[in-house]
C-alpha cells in the first residue's frame, strides 16, 4: 500500500496521507514520500493549489511514528528533527497556496504538518494538540516556532505546556483553523474554495505567495517595495488584460 496517495483534479493536486491503520502517523517513509512529491510538483506549471489531507475520518495525523524514535541517541534525535523541519519548511515555502484539510485529530507532528500549510480547514469532530510534553519533551518539527507566530504566544503556550487537546470550535476562535465544517459538508466546502483559487492566473498566485511570505521576514517598507515590483511585473500580461476586460464587462 502506498503511504501517500497523489491525485489531481484540474489545477489542484491532493496529497493524501494513507496510513489509516496507524492513525496516519508520520513515519520516515511517509515523510520522504511527501518530500519527493513536493520536489516534483513545484515544477508543474499548471498547478494552482496543493491540498494535504488524510485517509479515514479518525485522524489527520497522530503525529510522529514514535516507534521509530524510541532508540534514538541524542544526536540521532537532533538529526531527525532537522530532517523533519526541512520537509515542513518545503511545504511552507511551496511556491503556490497550500491547504491542510483536517478531519479527526491533528496531534504532535500532525499539527506541525498542518501548521506548515498556508491555510487549514477542519471538521467539527477534529481536535488539535501538542502532547509531546507528556512524553517529557516538546515539539521538534517547527511547532514551537510556527504555532506562536500563527495564534500568539499565550494560546500557543497553553497548548504546548498543557499537552491537552483543543476542540475544533476553540481552534477556530484562536485562529488556528480558517474554516470549520460539519463532516458532511467538508468536501463541498473544500471544492468551492479550490474552484475559487483555480480560476486565477497562475503567475499571479505564485507571485502573491512569494510576496505574502516576505511579510514574515522583512520590514514594511521593503515589503511594500516587493509588492509594487511584483504588481509591475504582472502588469500587461495577456491573462491580466483578459481578467481586467472580463471585470469591466460584467453583465
Amino acid at each position: 500500500m502506498n503511504v501517500l496517495q497523489i491525485t489531481s483534479a484540474g489545477a489542484c493536486v491532493t496529497l493524501r496521507l494513507n496510513r489509516p491503520e496507524k492513525r496516519n502517523a508520520l513515519n520516515k517513509a511517509l515523510l520522504q514520500a511527501i518530500r519527493d512529491a513536493l520536489n516534483t510538483l513545484r515544477h508543474e506549471r499548471h498547478l494552482k493549489l496543493l491540498i494535504i489531507r488524510s485517509a479515514g475520518d479518525k485522524a489527520f495525523s497522530a503525529g510522529a511514528d514514535i516507534k521509530e524514535q524510541t532508540m534514538f541517541t541524542p544526536q540521532q534525535a537532533y538529526d531527525h528533527m532537522r530532517w523533519g523541519q526541512a520537509i515542513f519548511d518545503e511545504i511552507e515555502h511551496f511556491p503556490l497556496p497550500t491547504l491542510a484539510v483536517i478531519d479527526g485529530f491533528a496531534l504532535g507532528g500532525g499539527l506541525e504538518l498542518a501548521l506548515a500549510c498556508d491555510m487549514r480547514f477542519a471538521t467539527t469532530r477534529s481536535s488539535f494538540g501538542n502532547p509531546e510534553i507528556t512524553l517529557g519533551n516538546h515539539p521538534g518539527w517547527g511547532g514551537t516556532q510556527r504555532l506562536p507566530r500563527l495564534i500568539g504566544q499565550s494560546f500557543a503556550r497553553e497548548i504546548m505546556f498543557s499537552g491537552l487537546p483543543v476542540s475544533a470550535e476553540r481552534a477556530l476562535q484562536m485562529g488556528l483553523v480558517n474554516q470549520l465544517f460539519v463532516p458532511e459538508t467538508l468536501d463541498a466546502g473544500v471544492c468551492r474554495f479550490a474552484e475559487a483559487i483555480c480560476q486565477h492566473y497562475t503567475p499571479a498566485l505564485r507571485t502573491l505567495k512569494a510576496v505574502t511570505e516576505a511579510a514574515n521576514h522583512t520590514d514594511m517598507e521593503r515589503g511594500q517595495q516587493l509588492e509594487a515590483s511584483s504588481v509591475s511585473r504582472l502588469w500587461g500580461a495577456a491573462a491580466q488584460k483578459e481578467a481586467q476586460y472580463a471585470f469591466f464587462n460584467k453583465t
